[in-house]
């Protein structure tokens, strides 16, 4: 059994999660037709209650790094779009 990608709960190959999951379907595939990814990247808070201040840093600059490489490469794929549709 695997983990539904869309509502986060396992599920298997019969099981239905109802409106909640269908919702986040038609979510997903609006995205696709929209050229991004099905289910968004999201940089998630993983600095853990009482982390001393060197730890809230380095996991700070880690999630920027993250985010900063994840808008180079849509900008590139957007140049590479506009490239071709231009």
């Amino acid at each position: 059994m695997d983990k539904c990608r869309y509502c986060e709960k396992i599920r298997d190959e019969w099981d239905c999660h109802g409106d909640g999951c269908r919702r986040a379907i038609a979510k997903a595939l609006r995205r696709h037709r929209a050229g991004l990814p099905m289910v968004p990247n999201v940089i998630r808070n993983e600095i853990p209650a009482g982390a001393t201040s060197g730890e809230v840093i380095t996991l700070l600059s880690r999630q920027r790094l993250r985010a900063r490489r994840g808008n180079e490469e849509r900008r590139e794929h957007k140049e590479v779009e506009d490239a071709d549709g231009g």
